[in-house]
């Protein structure tokens, strides 16, 4: 039989091949399904044409066909990388019918079947770091009320997951498995997204996203550059960048000419509300220098990445899904603050450690602060300092 096992895979390829949204079409309708309403041969778009009852057949089969393509081989003895190409054979026979010429569904019910069986029996059999699942899913949770389409969960929460898998495992044939299923729902959900229009901003609130937010996470590098270079000089390369924004804000808010200049002839460098006090760079940067400074290592590079890419999620979702009034921003960017600098800081705390309690609690604080606006003090400065002050704190309560 062993000479054979190169055959599973073509196997996997037919079972999956085999349409039931393309098959109850020309049944029950007479028609081909894919030129009709999202014109895709899978669960919702039978939904959506043949009724609900369809929609169920079609659900079932498709989640089980890669899952009985890996019984198959399974129970031939084949090898676990047998198994696994034999399962993934079954979601590429989905995507490739040969008899559709080559144009089926998009793979994502049998691709999530084969996912939620093998993160379960690697939870079963103690390997599978099942820890990620409750950042995951505090992410997931969050993006779901912000932006209630299961499109952009996906494309936020599937890259993020593959990265803690990969930080939290050993590189094994079920990993790489399971990292592919991943990636592959990840490219159909962009797909979809771009598709069906569903992440598009307005002139309007396009032109309120600054291309300066879009280039902070540059300022990764603050937190990467300390585990290669001394401290010593990691202050003085922030503290030389800072004080150049301070002596460049200080000249113009004195010398109106030169304020004048610049908003003109430097056209994007600053933002409008800056006119008259320090730029949003200057209070961040200087922000770094001190959390540098003062905080140790983890919590300032913990706090760092919280302005980084909290700032910048708070900013994108609170843009284009922000709702309900928080104080002086919306709850929704609120809440992407707080999801994405818990990851942030999650995925650091992999290099030096941070309680995942202090994590969160440091997350929370960092994205009330952002949205206090206290003392009108560019959040940019209260929110590093004032989150890692909290952090400290907790740390010797430890």
């Amino acid at each position: 039989m062993q000479n054979y096992f190169y055959l599973l895979p073509l196997l996997g390829y037919l079972i999956g091949s085999i349409s039931p949204a393309y098959i109850l079409g020309r049944i029950l309708k007479g028609i081909d399904i894919r030129q009709h309403g999202t014109k895709n041969a899978g669960t919702r778009n039978v939904k959506k044409i043949l009724g609900l009852w369809p929609a169920v057949f079609t659900a079932l089969f498709d989640l089980s066909k890669g899952l009985l393509s890996m019984v198959i081989a399974w129970k031939l003895d084949a090898p676990e990388i047998i198994i696994y190409i034999t399962g993934y054979a079954a979601v590429l026979g989905h995507i490739f019918p040969f008899y559709l010429k080559f144009r089926g569904g998009e793979g994502s019910a049998t691709g999530v079947a084969i996912l939620i069986f093998l993160i379960t029996k690697s939870i079963i059999r103690g390997w599978f770091p099942y820890e990620i699942l409750i950042p995951a899913a505090v992410l997931a949770l969050s993006i779901l009320y912000i932006a209630r389409i299961g499109e952009i969960v996906g494309a936020v929460v599937l890259p993020v997951f593959i990265a803690l898998l990969l930080l939290k495992t050993q590189i094994n044939p079920t990993t790489i498995f399971i990292t592919v299923i991943l990636a592959q729902l990840f490219v159909v959900t962009l797909y979809n997204i771009k598709k069906l229009n569903l992440f598009i901003l307005d002139k309007s609130r396009e032109q309120m996203l600054h291309w300066r937010t879009l280039l902070r996470p540059l300022a990764a590098l603050f937190v990467i550059l300390p585990f290669y270079i001394p401290k010593d000089i990691i202050l003085y390369i922030v503290g030389s960048i800072a004080a150049v924004f301070i002596i460049l804000d200080l000249g113009r808010l004195f010398v109106s000419s030169l304020n004048i200049f610049l908003f003109n002839k430097a056209t994007g460098l600053l933002k409008d509300k800056e006119r008259s006090k320090f730029s949003s760079m200057t209070f961040f940067l200087t922000a770094v220098f001190i959390l540098l400074l003062v905080f140790p290592q983890n919590i300032a590079s913990c706090v760092i990445l919280f302005l980084v890419f909290g700032d910048l999620a708070a900013k994108i979702f609170g843009l284009q899904y922000g709702r309900q009034q928080f104080l002086t921003k919306t709850f929704e960017g609120s809440l992407a603050y707080f999801a994405f600098s818990l990851i942030a800081g999650y995925i650091f705390s992999f290099f030096l450690p941070l309680p995942f309690w202090v994590l969160i609690l440091g997350a929370l604080s960092a994205s009330i602060t952002e949205a206090l606006s206290i003392f009108g003090i560019d959040d940019n400065f209260t929110v590093g300092l004032i989150s890692a002050s909290v952090m400290l704190a907790l740390m010797s309560m430890t």
